[in-house]
């Protein structure tokens, strides 16, 4: 009760402060919000806003949803490597600690995230008295996500930057990949876990990045939500027999625990895939190229993908774009050491 009376009283004081010099503001799902004309601080209620907001303006967010792991942190900028791990309300996890988010004085709160309800984004809204803006995480939304956010911001030229090179890389993967025929696209399988026994069927939204790059999800089973990993049994991986593998990010493990074992397994031996040295290992420093955040850590995913899947295709050297991705959007300019490290396990040998 003591701190729910504390929130309520923070709840008037930001109302307060914010209400003399405001402006009106319209989210990405249509809500009419009223947020402060001068935005200085940003809480993001979930990864995929806290990647956005890291890559478009790093010096507004207020902390991580959650805390970097060691391989995450060592390829963030300082002083953002730094920032207060402050929780977050996304797929299964609603750690937020209101208190805490609370103290670091934030003026508006975004979360982007699944499509739908926005249950969860106006009772926080409701509890701390701060506009919370709304954004959806589909492929297709990440450009309007950073007009939406250039926007409330005041930074609008490095949000129409970012936001054309994600609209122009995805152009390019649209056309190239319509020409390919239905029965010609590469049968692919995504390996989760620290056996490659779980994955996200093809109706998953954090398996999207594979369809857009014109592969074909092998693991076509039902699934009762668009997120979350399912398990597979290897007799089933038989059947399907993938053409490609990529192994995804086990953040409960040490990266890179299957892509190793995979190539001395006797099971996994008899994979098509594994025979033709198909298997890849998605980059995942800072943020993996696949999913997990589902951000715009995406786009340089796809372009890898769809270059992996149709080489001949897709000519553009991945190294150059690797870093120029790398310096637009993490404002990071990688060594050759760092690069090697990225893509050792992301390209055939």
């Amino acid at each position: 009760m003591r701190a729910a009376k504390w929130l309520a009283f923070l709840a008037v004081l930001s109302v307060a402060a914010s209400s003399a010099l405001a402006r009106p503001f319209t989210d990405q799902t249509g809500r009419k919000l009223t947020v402060p004309d001068k935005i200085r601080k940003i809480y993001c209620m979930s990864p995929t806003c806290q990647v956005m907001m890291y890559t478009l303006a790093p010096d507004l967010l207020a902390g991580w949803t959650y805390e970097p792991t060691p391989g995450e942190r060592a390829m963030l900028a300082p002083p953002y490597d730094k920032l207060p791990v402050l929780g977050g309300w996304y797929g299964r996890n609603n750690t937020g600690n209101l208190e805490q988010i609370m103290k670091v004085h934030p003026d508006v709160m975004v979360s982007i995230g699944t499509p739908g309800s926005s249950t969860v984004e106006n009772r926080v809204q409701a509890q701390t008295g701060l506009p919370v803006v709304i954004g959806t995480w589909e492929i297709d939304k990440i450009a309007a996500n950073y007009r939406m956010l250039g926007d409330l911001t005041g930074r609008q030229a490095r949000a129409k930057e970012l936001a054309d090179y994600v609209t122009k890389a995805l152009a390019e993967v649209r056309a190239k990949v319509a020409s390919i025929p239905a029965d010609k696209r590469r049968r692919v399988y995504y390996a989760e876990g620290p056996k490659g026994l779980n994955t996200d069927p093809g109706g998953s939204a954090h398996a999207e990045s594979i369809l857009y790059a014109g592969g074909k999800n092998v693991a076509e089973v039902p699934t009762d939500h668009g997120f979350g990993e399912i398990p597979v049994s290897m007799e089933q991986i038989f059947v399907w027999n993938p053409e490609v593998v990529i192994a995804g990010y086990d953040h409960e493990h040490s990266p890179g625990v299957f892509y190793s074992a995979v190539w001395s397994d006797p099971m996994w031996s008899q994979i098509r895939a594994v025979k033709d040295h198909a298997v890849y290992e998605a980059p995942q420093f800072p943020f993996n190229w696949i999913d997990r955040p589902p951000s715009v850590n995406r786009i340089i995913g796809i372009r890898w993908l769809a270059k992996t899947f149709y080489p001949n295709l897709f000519a553009f050297d991945l190294r150059t774009e690797t870093r120029r991705f790398y310096k637009l959007f993490y404002h990071r300019n990688l060594s050759e050491a760092e690069l090697n490290a990225l893509l050792a396990q992301a390209v055939k040998h």
